[in-house]
């Protein structure tokens, strides 16, 4: 039962966050270092102790019988995997956008005492972003419902 759980976790947040494990075989060492350390600088691997929370909250729900202990469990290994696998995941695309050179940049960004305001609220502003986006999301959907429903489309 405890597998099956996590097995679902797990899938159920690469769905939502749209990752999927890959091998770092073959990828520049140095170039997943500087990647992982901006991440760390810029605040994104913090929203990851936000955003499991959230999925595994949601998840809950779908299974009030399971014990609170089994899904603080399954939280830390999900927080462990999503942590393990953010950085490979990301380096192939950074590495089509960004140089090493531009990541230092970055990360040397990310050290100046702004730098380290912005990394620090990061999370609250992706969070507090993804709360308005899906607002605004609803919104629109509204929106388009009245307007088909105004030129006779019901």
């Amino acid at each position: 039962m405890k597998k099956s759980l996590l097995s679902v976790a797990l899938c159920v947040m690469t769905l939502l966050i749209g990752i999927s494990p890959v091998s770092a075989q073959g990828q520049n060492k140095e170039y997943q270092e500087t990647l992982h350390k901006m991440l760390l600088l810029s605040g994104g691997m913090a929203t990851v102790d936000t955003m499991v929370p959230q999925i595994i909250g949601m998840m809950k729900q779908q299974s009030p019988s399971v014990s609170e202990a089994t899904w603080n469990a399954v939280m830390e290994k999900a927080k462990q995997f999503f942590s393990d696998n953010l950085v490979k995941v990301y380096v192939p695309i950074y590495q089509k956008h960004l140089t090493l050179d531009d990541l230092k940049k970055i990360v040397a960004f990310y050290e100046s005492p702004v730098g380290k305001k912005l990394g620090a609220v990061t999370p609250a502003i992706t969070m507090e972003g993804m709360t308005a986006g899906q607002q605004l999301g609803m919104e629109l959907v509204t929106l388009i419902q009245r307007e088909l429903d105004a030129h006779g489309n019901k």
